[in-house]
């Protein structure tokens, strides 16, 4: 007689990177990128979302942008949540460990 075999799925909303992954995947971001990410949480920072096409020099510089995008959203640091005509993206949880990463590397460099 068969057994039902029962699931449990883990809540991908709410998985997080172990630090080597963390690490690694740090070193894979440049600095633009970066600091397009800095943008993402500083908007999240007042509950709204950042939207691509709201950023000063989006349009002179909108393949840069969208390859940034693109790379925080592949590597879970960032997700997209479709508002109607916009597309606002907001940090995950494993965005805010990649964000307390770059404030302790930053402390590092001021400290030294």
């Amino acid at each position: 007689m068969n057994q039902p075999v029962e699931y449990s799925y883990k809540d991908l909303d709410q998985l997080e990177y172990d630090a080597n992954t963390l690490h690694f995947l740090r070193k894979k971001l440049d600095d633009f990128t970066i600091e397009v990410f800095r943008k993402i949480v500083n908007e999240n920072k007042i509950h709204r979302g950042l939207i691509k096409a709201r950023i000063d020099d989006f349009h002179s510089m909108r393949k840069r942008y969208d390859a940034s995008f693109l790379v925080l959203e592949s590597q879970g640091f960032i997700e997209k949540k479709e508002d109607g005509t916009a597309t606002p993206y907001f940090v995950t949880i494993r965005g805010r460990q990649l964000g307390q990463l770059l404030k302790e590397e930053k402390l590092k460099r001021e400290g030294l």
